[in-house]
């Protein structure tokens, strides 16, 4: 599991470093132009946040049920931006970034989000005895 979350922190910093290269436009020219740059800007950010929470804080995703949404719902937002793109009827030139993109959120999902807490196996202790703490008391 310790590369595994290796390999998440790795592509979420991937995500950080390349995907403006490739979402981002040249420059901006007009103001709404600026609003595509932040738009893209905030896409880049929630895509390459659920890997590097996954990386950071993937052994305590197991324990935590907050922990464990919000990686859900930060895993989310690349596995649908990724069938997004892929079902539109005019695929753009670079989708063969976006195939391999939702498989790896997907395997995080299923790795670190999805089996949660798992139950105990081995049966509780037996009750303390009675006696024992009485005796324990008056020694001390």
């Amino acid at each position: 599991m310790i590369l595994l979350r290796c390999f998440s922190f790795l592509i979420g910093s991937l995500i950080v470093a390349g995907a403006p290269f490739f979402l981002l436009p040249e420059a901006p020219q007009r103001p709404r132009d600026f609003t595509a740059v932040l738009l893209g800007c905030t896409v880049i950010a929630l895509c390459a946040s659920g890997f590097l929470l996954v990386g950071v804080a993937g052994n305590h995703m197991k324990r935590s049920l907050p922990t464990r949404i919000v990686g859900a719902v930060l895993l989310a937002v690349p596995m649908v931006g990724s069938i997004a793109v892929l079902t539109l009827d005019d695929l753009p030139e670079d989708v063969w970034v976006v195939a391999p993109l939702f498989c790896c959120a997907l395997f995080l999902f299923l790795g670190f989000v999805y089996p949660g807490r798992r139950r105990r196996q081995s049966r509780s202790l037996r009750p303390r005895d009675p006696a024992a703490t009485i005796i324990n008391d008056a020694a001390a």
